[in-house]
Formats: structure tokens, sequence, C-alpha cells
């Protein structure tokens, strides 16, 4: 889906349908550039448009003169036509039906689904509708009752494209998976996966198979092929139906250089070919004329690459012109009807691309550009002057009828007087500073910009024109979130040539290698699903593989010997480490205790001392003398211990006496000894 807006063609190509993202709805006539009505739902706010559909079967309306969007027809009209509807999805799960022929809203249908419509397709007969949600529901409903006919869970996440198949008797669903649903049964037929991320669009190749001699529902779409695309990726797949293979894969598939938006298949009566066109989201176009006879083996490249210009001048450059859809016609000349430029102003134009040119560059005037038409000064009416009038101010026209006292002059003067003085800038000066000081708090960005644009402009002008040296300017800045935005902004087929560049450079000039290195690493991390639909890549950059191989080829080794090296090192560290804390004292020197008395500045000593004062010896020599002196009860006990004093007493003379003589008779030995 768009993000400027929902674009649809009418089934022959006669009028566009576009709702734009403020929810306006406008029918623009291709044939005259111009819109021919124009409708604002009433909840075009609240629940704006997600797709758009038109009614098969109804005929377009005839181009009348019209007032107040209304469709005047004459009297030589006769029987009024049939109504033309589009059918609208709404964010809030509602379902519009709008009738060109009245210019207002048909019928409203709600009730259905509780979250935003993604797609809409009709029945051949007109009176039936199925449309999708990412409620995970599909709904088939009764135009003419405005209720569900039917109701059932298509997927287990959101339903993001249906479309019938030919027989209207299968249904084609899209989300993650794409499945084939037998719509009497509502039961799945086969199952079909190939793309990463949601399918957006559905069609089926426009072949009707005879559905009177199936016998099933899936024969009658026996040999059918349809084109898918998906959100985000730029390979289109084609499937073919068959009932005895049990293949999920894709027969082919198409690959463009950036995001498709939407795509248009023909299958030609003239030629009897089948095209496909492809506008991307780039605002190109990209035409394939394949021929789907099994399966393919490589990708399928476009044959015709379609892209609008503006001319460029000598101050700038040529400005990309947006395509905005496009319409396969069944003719021989024009087959080709392109509606290109913006959502409030298109152009349409029929191309012809049946010819040997693969790039075709149109160069137009931008349409959002062009001049407004000028009102012509005869319808403005001019004041007749005379040239004795004499303008002005407020400050200088005079008071008439009244006349101030001295008082109120008086409060005037001094108000006045105040507030200048409380005011020393203007108005005028205060705005100049603050525009000073957003300036200056907006310069790094705006330099950054500037910078990021110009190299883009450089870049793309060096790749066209092999500049050298404008490459070499280019190729001197490393900053990453420059180098970001840089390839960010770089168109998508200047891609490949930015990678040769680089591959080369890089053989040539080893100098600049690690700049060089940046560049290639952002390039691939950026566009890397670009480069990885381009096959062809590998054998470009061959030389790249092998001067990464060659420079890194001793790589493990020395990845090996710097893990020896660090496991070395950190024993040797752990070592010294273990050593220096064997060395360090266990037990703590001195120990501090929060919860200490109030005395806590005087520390406590673990023996009790004792001071050197005369009274604490006097009481000491006195304790010890009262412990010496025994306390005998009688004079019987006082005998007794005199006579043991006096025996032991003599016993001890005895021993004395007794050493003095065996010490003289040990010199006598001695003495002899000698002799």
């Amino acid at each position: 889906m768009a993000t400027s807006g929902v674009i649809s063609y009418s089934p022959t190509g006669n009028f566009l349908a576009v709702s734009s993202p403020d929810g306006r709805l406008s029918l623009w006539d291709t044939a005259t550039a111009t819109i021919s009505q124009q409708y604002t739902p009433s909840s075009h706010l609240s629940a704006t448009c997600t797709c758009l559909s038109w009614c098969p079967t109804r005929k377009e309306p005839v181009r009348k003169k019209r007032r107040s969007h209304k469709v005047q027809r004459t009297e030589n009209d006769g029987s009024a036509a049939p109504v033309d509807l589009v059918a609208m999805g709404t964010q809030a799960g509602t379902i519009l039906l709008y009738s060109i022929a009245k210019a207002d809203i048909h019928r409203q249908m709600d009730g259905g689904h509780t979250d935003t419509v993604t797609d809409i397709c009709w029945h051949p007969d007109g009176e039936t509708l199925y449309s999708c949600s990412e409620d995970q529901h599909i709904v088939e409903w009764d135009i003419d009752n405005s209720n569900v006919k039917c109701k059932w869970k298509a997927d287990t996440s959101s339903v993001h494209s249906i479309y019938l198949c030919p027989g209207s008797r299968t249904l084609l669903s899209a989300g993650r998976m794409i499945k084939l649903w037998d719509l009497e049964t509502k039961k799945v037929l086969k199952k079909y996966t190939g793309h990463a991320s949601p399918v957006t669009r559905l069609k089926c190749v426009p072949y009707i198979a005879d559905a009177s001699d199936a016998s099933t529902s899936l024969e009658s779409v026996e040999g059918l092929y349809f084109v898918s695309c998906a959100d985000g990726d730029r390979v289109l797949n084609v499937w073919h139906i068959k009932s005895a293979s049990k293949s999920k894969s894709s027969t082919a598939s198409f690959v463009v250089p950036d995001d498709p938006q939407d795509f248009d298949i023909l299958s030609s009566s003239s030629d009897q070919k089948t095209y496909l066109s492809v506008v991307t989201k780039g605002g190109e176009v990209h035409i394939f004329d394949p021929v789907l006879n099994g399966k393919a083996k490589n990708h399928l490249k476009a044959c015709t690459h379609l892209q609008i210009t503006t001319e460029g001048q000598k101050e700038a450059l040529p400005k990309p012109i947006p395509i905005m859809a496009t319409h396969l016609l069944n003719e021989a000349e024009m087959p080709l009807l392109i509606a290109h430029g913006s959502v409030l102003k298109l152009r349409f134009e029929r191309v012809s691309f049946k010819s040997e040119d693969r790039s075709i560059c149109l160069i137009r005037e931008d349409p959002s550009f062009q001049a407004v038409p000028q009102v012509s000064g005869e319808k403005l009416k001019k004041p007749v002057v005379t040239g004795d009038e004499a303008v002005k101010t407020p400050s200088t026209l005079p008071l008439t009828g009244y006349q101030a006292t001295a008082d109120e002059q008086t409060e005037a003067d001094r108000k006045s007087k105040r507030k200048s003085n409380s005011e020393s800038l203007t108005i005028e000066d205060r705005l100049v500073a603050l525009k000073v000081a957003e300036a200056h708090a907006d310069m790094s960005t705006q330099d950054q910009s500037a910078r990021t644009g110009s190299l883009v402009m450089l870049l793309t002008q060096g790749l066209q024109s092999n500049d050298r040296v404008m490459l070499d300017s280019v190729f001197q800045h490393h900053k990453e979130s420059v180098l970001r935005r840089t390839i960010q902004r770089l168109p998508i087929p200047l891609v490949v040539g930015l990678v040769q560049e680089l591959t080369s450079r890089m053989n040539t000039a080893p100098q600049s290698g690690l700049t060089l290195a940046h560049w290639t690493r952002v390039v691939l991390c950026e566009r890397a699903s670009y480069l990885m639909t381009c096959p062809e890549l590998t054998k470009k950059l061959s030389q790249v593989y092998e001067m990464i191989n060659t420079r890194t080829s001793q790589a493990s080794r020395m990845r090996q010997l710097y893990g020896k090296l660090d496991l070395m090192l950190s024993q040797i560290a752990s070592q010294k480490q273990r050593e220096e804390e064997e060395d360090r004292p266990t037990a703590a020197q001195l120990v501090y205790d929060e919860d200490s008395s109030d005395d806590g500045d005087v520390m406590e000593e673990p023996y009790p001392m004792h001071s050197d004062s005369e009274g604490e010896w006097e009481e000491l020599s006195e304790m010890d003398h009262e412990e010496a002196v025994p306390v005998f009860n009688n004079e019987a006990e006082l005998e007794d211990s005199e006579s043991e004093s006096s025996d032991l007493e003599e016993d001890e003379e005895d021993e004395d006496e007794k050493g003095v003589e065996n010490g003289a008779v040990e010199e006598l030995s001695s003495d002899d000894d000698q002799d």
C-alpha cells in the first residue's frame, strides 16, 4: 500500500480512483487529466480509506457536464445507466460503497470486521463482495442486503490480500502464507510458502479455464498461474496450481531494483504474450514479458525500464518524477497507461514499450510545480484614487471630541516611562535574537545534512562520469553516521557500481584500505537485500575474497598464539597475586570496637595495670605481710611449729656441711688426676 494514498484504475482505464491520506476520494478522468468528482466521507479523519476496488460488471458513467458533484443527464439519454460502485475499506473495519452517479455513499456495511480492512475483491455478478482484515478473518458480503453472508478465520495473523480465481469457486488469500480456499466448503485446498515477509498483493494471470468440465473446485483452476509480491521484498514470485504436485515453492520469480508498490498483468490478444508491469516505490516502472511454461532456473529480468524526469539545467540537476500507477491496455500501439506526479496533481500518458530500447526516460515538466492560473486584471475592481489622500497611522490620527485631563495625562506619562524603562529591547530586536539562537542551535544539524547531501551528489556524479578526483574527495570521509546517510540516499542502480569501484580501489590503493573497508562494510549492511539478488556480484567480488583470504590465512595461528600468551600471562599474574596474599599478616594489629562505653577515647588494656603511687605499694606490702604471718589458736600449736622450724633449720645446716665436704673431696680428686 502506497504511503501517499490508495490508487486503483477502473477496469477499462478511463477513470482513476485516488484516496489521499486525509481520507478524501478523488475520481480522475484519464482522458482530460481532471478531477471529475471529489468526495470527503464524514469519517475521513477517524476511519481513513485503506483499500479500493471497482465493481467489475457495471458500466462507467458517461462524461457529462456536472454541477455540485451531480451528473446532469439530458432527455435524450433515455433510461438511467447502471450505477457504478467503488468499494472502500476503512481503518475502522467498515466498507463504504461509493456511487459515481449519485456522487455520494450508496451503502455502508459494518459488523463484519473488528480491525482495519486490508483488501477487497468483487464477485463477477456484482452482488457479492469479499474482504479481508487484520482481524485474521475473511468476510463474504451480500450487497443487496448489506449484511454478512459468511465469515471464517483465514490465518493466525493478519490477512493482507485476497483474489477471486476464475470460475468464482476458489479464493486466494495471503498473509504470511498463501492459501487456496474452496468457497463452498471453506476449506484450504493448497498452501504456498516462499516470502519472508507478509504478502501484500495477489493477482492471477488472465487465463480462464473451462470450469464446466471440472469435477472439483481445484480442477477448475488446474494449471493457473498467479503472481505475488511482499512487503520489503524485491522479488515477485510466480506460482503454479497443480493438483498432482506437492511442491509449495514458486515456479519463477521477477527481480526489481526497489520494493514493488503495485503491479498489473495482461494477456495480449494481439501478439499472444503475457505482460507484467511493476511500479516500485522509487517511482519507476519495470515491464516483463515472461513465457510461463514450467519452472524457471534463474530470476527473470525486465525487458523494459521506464522512468520520468525533469529537464536538467545548469543550476539544477534533473529531478525524477514518480510514476504512481500503471494500467496495461489491450492495444497494439500504446499498450501502457501511466499516471505520474503526485496525489494532488496527476498527469496521464499512454506509452509504447514494444521497442528495442530497454531503458526509456521521458522528459516532462513536474506537475507539482506548475503555475496556478492568474486572475485577469479586468475582473478586479480597483478603488478610484484622486491623489489628495493621505495614509495616517494610529499615532498620527488626531483626537476629536475628547480632551484628556491633567491627572490622566500625568498617569499615562508615568506608565509609559515605567514601561520604557522595563523593556529595553523592542519586539523586533527580540525576534532577531531568537532567530540567531535557533540558528546556532541547528547549525550542527544543518551542516551535517548539507554535508550528506553534497556527498550524495558528488558520489552520484563521480560514479556516472567515472571521475577519479571527485571519488577521492568522497572516499576521504570515514565517519560512520555520514557514510550511512550517504548510502541510504544513493540511487539503487548505482550501488553495484559503487561496490565495483571500492573493490578496484582496495587492490590498487592499499594505503587507504581502512577507509575503503569502512565504506564496503556500510554498503553491505545498508544494501544487503539488494546485493543478495545480484548473482553476478559474486564474480565481481572474487578479487576481494582472494585478498581477504590471503591476508587472513595466518589469522587462525595468530589467534592460537594470542590465546596461549594470554593464558600464560594470566597464570603468572595469578601466581604473583597469590604470593602477595600469603606474605600479608593474617592477624589484625588493631581492633576497634564501635560498641564501646562513653570513655571510648581511652583504649582498654588487655592486662590490669597498677599505678606507681606509694599508697598502693604500702597496701601491697601489708597484704603480703598478712599472708606471710600465720595465725595460731593456742600455745601447743605454737610450740609444735617452733620445734618443726628448728628441725628444718638443723637439717639445712647438715646439708650445707655435706655439700662443703663433697666439694673439698672433688677438688682433691681433681688435683690427684693432674699429678
